[in-house]
C-alpha cells in the first residue's frame, strides 16, 4: 500500500519537473525569431510529463499490483524516451555556452536517470510481490 502511494507521488512530482521544468525552472534558450532545436526538445518534455503525471495518476487510483507493475514499466520507457529526446531525438543548441546545453540538458538527464531507477526497483519490488503466494500451475495459495 505504501508502495502505490510513494511510486505515484514520485511519478507526478517528476512529471511536475519534467513538464515545466525546460520552461520555468530551467529553461531553454529564449527564442528570437528563429525556433530553435531546444525549443522543439521542451515541447516533448512537456508532452512526456504529461504522460507521467497520468501514470502517476493511475497508479494512486489502481488496486492490482499487475496493472502497476506496467504502469511502472510504462513510467520507465516514458523517462528513457525523457532522456533520448534532448540527447538524440531533437537535440539542444550546440553551443556550450547557451542555457539548453549548460542547464536543461543535465537536469533533465538527472530527473529521469533517476526516475529510470525508480521504476526498475520498483518494478522488481512489485514483481517479486505478484509471484508471492503463486505456485507453477497458477493456482493461488495464501503464504501465512
Amino acid at each position: 500500500m505504501k508502495s502505490k502511494f510513494l511510486s505515484g507521488i514520485v511519478f507526478i512530482a517528476a512529471g511536475l519537473l519534467l513538464a515545466t521544468g525546460p520552461y520555468l525552472l530551467f529553461p531553454v534558450c529564449k527564442g528570437g525569431m528563429m525556433v530553435m532545436r531546444c525549443h522543439n526538445t521542451a515541447k516533448a518534455e512537456l508532452i512526456l510529463g504529461i504522460l507521467i503525471i497520468a501514470v502517476g495518476a493511475l497508479t494512486l487510483i489502481t488496486k492490482s499490483k499487475k496493472i502497476r507493475l506496467w504502469l511502472n514499466a510504462a513510467t520507465g520507457l516514458l523517462a528513457v524516451l525523457a532522456i533520448l529526446f534532448p540527447n538524440a531525438i531533437t537535440g539542444v543548441c550546440s553551443k556550450v555556452h547557451m542555457s539548453c546545453r549548460s542547464l536543461t540538458l543535465p537536469s533533465i538527464a538527472i530527473i529521469s536517470i533517476l526516475l529510470v531507477f525508480f521504476t526498475a526497483v520498483n518494478t522488481l519490488y512489485l514483481f517479486k510481490q505478484g509471484n508471492k503466494g503463486e505456485i507453477r500451475d497458477g493456482t493461488g495459495i495464501d503464504p501465512t
